[in-house]
């Protein structure tokens, strides 16, 4: 419900964005720029739209894990305003290579992915790893599939802008069924081993044997 509503919000703005600055663009062959420029406003609206109102439906829904509410929403917003300035570039250069939908497309998957990343990390640190084996098997499959889509339509502006929901809604499925996944595993063989606490290289061997080699002899 939190990443459908959060996508949904965002594509809803970005064609709200999109209706308002139509009457500025001309329709002529020389409006290329113009058109970029509606394209970036568009996909800053709708990201950081829709990855904030997933951040805070999220939190809501969730109160017990995402009890830093403030702080998520905060650090959410914050990415997205910074990624924003960082993609300027990037659709600049697009312009001249045909690329400016498919700088939009990893515009909004990129600040889905850090968006959702934070919110595991500001979750808790204790089992933040699993947050982001959950986010990252969630962006592959969503990065799979907006490839086979945009592949076969002619339109993969409207795609991007339109998959917002679908990208949400499978990050945060995804995140379910790996904290299901893993708390299964968990009861079943008792290894801990997604806990950032859990010594798996021998660290903490290491770091003794460096203490003591450090400490001063009498």
């Amino acid at each position: 419900m939190s990443g459908l509503t959060g996508g949904i919000g965002g594509t809803l703005v970005a064609f709200v964005a999109y209706f308002l600055m139509l009457n500025f663009i001309p329709s002529d062959s020389g409006s290329s720029s113009l058109s970029v420029f509606a394209i970036i406003i568009m996909a800053f609206a709708a990201t950081l739209s829709a990855n904030t109102l997933t951040a805070t439906m999220v939190t809501f829904m969730d109160n017990e894990k995402y009890s830093r509410r403030k702080t998520i929403i905060t650090h959410v917003f914050m990415f997205n305003l910074i990624l924003f300035f960082l993609t300027i570039p990037l659709y600049l250069i697009a312009v001249p290579l045909d690329i400016v939908n498919g700088i939009a497309a990893l515009h909004f998957l990129l600040s889905a992915y850090v968006s959702a990343l934070l919110m595991e990390i500001f979750a808790g640190y204790e089992y933040s790893v699993v947050g982001v084996y959950a986010t990252s098997l969630g962006i592959f499959i969503s990065i799979s599939l907006a490839l086979v889509v945009v592949a076969g339509t002619s339109k993969p502006l409207v795609i991007t802008l339109g998959a917002m929901p679908i990208v949400w809604l499978i990050l945060q499925t995804t995140s379910g069924l790996v904290e299901l996944v893993y708390d299964n595993f968990l009861h079943l063989y008792g290894v801990d081993a997604l806990n950032t606490s859990t010594d798996l290289g021998g660290d903490s061997v290491v770091e003794k044997e460096e203490e003591e080699d450090d400490a001063p002899t009498a």
